[in-house]
């Protein structure tokens, strides 16, 4: 699994609902705050669509997530139109990942 690094993610909700969350880039990343999608999903292989999710998405193992909020969870950055995760990224981040796009 390769991350650029870590961002803090603060739900809208318990982390175990879809819905939404505030994620800010950690040093030594930058970025201004977003309030992205969150939602919950089965272990699998999924690709994410810069076009159904213009910022990103927030991704929790259905079942699983943080103990706290907010948490800092492992950042996965796209300057693409798309991002391919696999399963092991659920097993590599079991808590929880952020798929950030580049803004264009």
């Amino acid at each position: 699994m390769t991350t650029n690094g870590e961002a803090s993610v603060n739900p809208s909700q318990p982390w175990t609902q879809d819905g939404t969350a505030l994620v800010t880039p950690n040093p030594p990343l930058s970025g201004a705050p977003r309030t992205m999608p969150l939602e919950n999903r089965d272990p699998g292989s999924y690709t994410i669509y810069q076009s159904a999710y213009p910022l990103g998405l927030i991704v929790i193992p259905a079942g699983h997530g943080p103990a706290t909020s907010p948490a800092d969870l492992p950042l996965c950055s796209s300057s693409g139109s798309s991002y391919q995760m696999t399963e092991d990224l659920f097993h590599d981040c079991p808590d929880g990942f952020v798929v950030w796009f580049a803004t264009r």
